[in-house]
């Protein structure tokens, strides 16, 4: 990297951090996505740095579609000059914060060099790390290509209100994208994940008279082991993740819903494993109990392939990461779905790179206690302006 680059990148560390501690302390758990305030606090302030922001909403019809209700994405563009455009995509809704805390997951404390709170690894360092970016770069009086920031908040619900709308609405139509990530690999091949909801549907009655109705919650118990014993068979994870139903301790079940999160390795199609899915549903079903089936996909994301273009980007972050922590940082495919499998299913060249520790191992804790190391927002910051740079110049 430059002298310039780096002693830009170097000077706006306070501000970097700064901005990450506000982000975590406005609350943006997706569920259930109320995620308005902490936008329109980061539209004001990127404004306020003198940044052009777009702000493009989904409409609501279309966001109710996914179970939210006002979504709202930016995107920030800054012309160097002639070359190719590079996008640095990083959502800012994050996982529930959940009760295993021993610290405020909206606190943003400071200890020993990490910054505590839900959204400090996953992903709003990577936000902070991108704004960066994108200053250093005009700070040093950087002539070459285009830099957007796009940032989105559906994450959490498959991506299709944040980059796949940007796409889809010709919104952004990049060379190349950085996706949020982790500073220790680089991510350029993705898991797919189908997600299904079963409902089955009974008759209640009182348990006085089990026999005037129809048990829906019984009827989920064969499924429910034999989607255990596929659990078994298969190679990828399987998981009942959510399951609900009856209305009372003295009512027969009316109703039983569940959900499972079926991951999908490379090479697989999605589409054959969903249908073989239900259908292992519907045998297992009993239908004549009286009660109704229905299975319902809520999201199939496909698995991400890398490809030439897509591995010369992983390339060139690995290198410049490389260089700025003082070892090697591998490319991976790892067990991630991200919304920036968007970018790569358009054609686009898409690798994800970010300031979190690794995908599996250290530092993945989805319970409680979520951190990230302030000294690696420092070094991906660095690793990013140096390969942006890079990536513009040629």
């Amino acid at each position: 990297m430059s002298d310039p680059l780096a002693t830009a990148v170097l000077a706006g560390q306070d501000d970097a951090v700064a901005l990450l501690a506000k982000l975590v302390e406005h609350p943006t758990e997706n569920p259930p996505g109320d995620v308005g305030t902490a936008m329109e606090w980061l539209a004001t302030y990127l404004a306020e740095r003198g940044h052009a922001v777009e702000r493009h909403p989904v409409p609501q019809a279309f966001a109710r579609n996914y179970h939210l209700s006002e979504v709202e994405n930016l995107i920030v563009r800054r012309a160097f000059g002639p070359g190719p455009t590079i996008a640095l995509s990083a959502p800012i809704d994050t996982l529930p914060a959940g009760s295993s805390w021993n610290r405020d997951p909206f606190g943003a404390e400071i200890r020993d060099g990490m910054l505590y709170g839900r959204g400090a690894r996953d992903s709003k360092s990577d936000v902070a790390a991108y704004v960066a970016v994108l200053e250093a770069l005009n700070a040093a009086g950087f002539r070459h290509g285009t830099v957007e920031l796009h940032i989105t908040a559906d994450e959490e619900s498959g991506g299709f209100l944040g980059p796949a709308f940007l796409l889809g609405q010709g919104l952004a139509q990049p060379d190349a994208v950085i996706g949020a990530g982790t500073s220790h690999q680089v991510v350029v091949g993705q898991q797919g994940v189908l997600h299904l909801e079963v409902v089955l549907r009974g008759r209640q009655a009182h348990t006085s008279r089990p026999q005037d109705g129809c048990d829906a919650l019984a009827a989920a118990v064969p499924i429910l082991a034999e989607l255990q014993a596929e659990r078994a068979r298969i190679s990828m994870p399987l998981t009942v993740s959510t399951i609900s139903g009856g209305r009372g301790v003295n009512v027969v079940a009316d109703r039983t819903r569940f959900t499972i999160d079926r991951r999908i390795e490379a090479g697989d199609d999605g589409e054959k494993i969903e249908a073989e899915l239900i259908a292992l549903i519907e045998a297992a079903h009993t239908a004549g109990d009286g009660v109704e089936l229905e299975c319902r996909r809520l999201l199939l994301a496909e698995p991400v392939v890398p490809t030439a273009p897509s591995a010369r980007l992983a390339a060139a972050l690995s290198r410049h990461a490389a260089d700025s922590f003082g070892k090697e940082v591998p490319v991976v495919t790892a067990p991630v779905v991200s919304g920036a499998r968007h970018y790569a299913a358009a054609g686009i060249a898409t690798a994800l790179y970010g300031v979190g520790p690794p995908i599996v191992g250290e530092g993945v804790d989805f319970t409680g206690d979520e951190w990230v190391s302030l000294g690696d927002l420092q070094r991906a910051s660095l690793a990013l302006t140096a390969a942006v740079a890079e990536l513009l110049a040629a």
